[in-house]
Formats: C-alpha cells, sequence, structure tokens
C-alpha cells in the first residue's frame, strides 16, 4: 500500500518534519493563542514536506489534532504511546499517515510486529531508538523510517538533549537500517539542524524550537528549512 509519510521524506534532500506539540514538560505551553490549524497552516506554508504532532497526555495533546492537521494535504506523523493494532487503526482513521513506535517503551519484538501492522494499512512506522542497546541488532522493515531521539523520554523529555545523541548513534544506526535515517527532538538552532545533515542524516523532527520562538511558526520554520538546504547545496 502506498505511504505518503514515507514517499514525502524520500522525496527531499533534506527533509524537515515540522511538529506541533500544545504544551512541553520542559518549556511549558507552546499554542498560546493560536490554533493547531493555523500552525500547520504555517508549516505547510514555509515548505515543510511533513507534519507531526503529539496526541499524548504529558504534550496536553488529542488525537482530533491529527485530523485537523491532514486536512491540510500534508502527511501527519501521530506521535502517541502507540501499543496496539487499535492503536493503529485509530490513528489511520484520524487521517495519521505515519506513527511512532518507540523502542523505550515497547519489547522489540512488538515494535516489529506492529511496524508490519503499519505497513500492511499503508502507514509509514516511524520507529525511535535513543541508546545502542535499542539499536543494536534491530532490524526494521522496508519502508520503515529509524528516528534517534535525542530526547529521554524515561525523564518525561525533560532534560535537554541535543544533536550530540544522534551524531554518536549515526553509525550504529545507519549500519542497523537501510533505510531513511531521522534525527528528532531536542534540535534547538539550526546550527544543529546542520550538524544533523552534515553527520549523514536523511532529515530532521524539530517541534518545540519552532514555537517558542518570538517569531512566527512561519517565519521560523523559513529559518530552519533555509539552514538544511544551505547545506545540502541548495538555494537558500
Amino acid at each position: 500500500m502506498r505511504q505518503r509519510f514515507h514517499e514525502a521524506l524520500s522525496g527531499e534532500d533534506c527533509p524537515l518534519i515540522a511538529e506541533i506539540k500544545p504544551s512541553s514538560p520542559k518549556v511549558g505551553p507552546l499554542l498560546a493563542e493560536r490554533s493547531v490549524r493555523e500552525i500547520a497552516r504555517d508549516y505547510l506554508h514555509a515548505g515543510a514536506p511533513c507534519l507531526s504532532v503529539t496526541t499524548g497526555a504529558w504534550h496536553k495533546g488529542h488525537i482530533g489534532m491529527v485530523t485537523e492537521m491532514a486536512a491540510l494535504g500534508l502527511p501527519v506523523l501521530r506521535k502517541d504511546f502507540i501499543t496496539s493494532a487499535r492503536h493503529l487503526e485509530a490513528s489511520k482513521d484520524a487521517g495519521a499517515a505515519a506513527v511512532l513506535l518507540t523502542c523505550t517503551l515497547l519489547r522489540r519484538a512488538d515494535v516489529l510486529r506492529l511496524a508490519e501492522a503499519a505497513l500492511s494499512m499503508g502507514l509509514t512506522p516511524f520507529v525511535e531508538a535513543a541508546s545502542a542497546a535499542e539499536l543494536d541488532g534491530l532490524r526494521l522493515p522496508g519502508g520503515a523510517v529509524l528516528a534517534i531521539n535525542n530526547r529521554d523520554i524515561r525523564a518525561q523529555e525533560t532534560d535537554d538533549g541535543g544533536i550530540e545523541q544522534s551524531e554518536a548513534l549515526y553509525a550504529l544506526g545507519r549500519a542497523q537500517h537501510g533505510g531513511l535515517l531521522i534525527s528528532a527532538s531536542g534540535l534547538t538552532s539550526p546550527e544543529a539542524v546542520r550538524r544533523a545533515v552534515a553527520a549523514g542524516f536523511d532529515g530532521v523532527l524539530v517541534g518545540t524550537a519552532l514555537l517558542s520562538g518570538p517569531e512566527s511558526a512561519y517565519e521560523t520554520t523559513r529559518r530552519y528549512l533555509r539552514a538544511t538546504r544551505k547545506k545540502a547545496g541548495l538555494p537558500a
């Protein structure tokens, strides 16, 4: 079945997955007076090829946000604690094109089972790993996306995170997975994104940094996209 999220990532020289989260456990509320649809539209107009949304309780989200964002036409990743086929079905029904599977929380066998089930539904499995132990021996099916999570979800992502985590795990991640490899979360500056591209990552996921600066989400997203494209040798 066609995977719109994976296709959108594959079609970009260095794709930026622009994420919406209503609140960050570390920073606090992020939406202010803005609606989810308004921010998603800013991301779309700025040129982001894919969207992501955190629908879990930590981030004060809900699954209806997926539907709001998917209505704009870009493929949407649903980030939540996906643990069953029922969760996959609910995500697809809401309009998601991809779903998060977290190695820190799921047994290896469950990650692989849910990844295969997602693919059979036309959903892209977005599998996050955060350590060498989680990456070692991880063999994902074709069509899955592997992401290095720069934050510690066991600490509810209240740590600083940073590109250093991705840089340290890049070689192992690339050795384990021949498909798309993404640096996700904890990227707080365009320079961090440039470093991810320089390290060899196929793309990045940025959330809090796009929503917490003094500029509009549109202007901030444009800055992050310009940073990736400069490094890729494309016009700014």
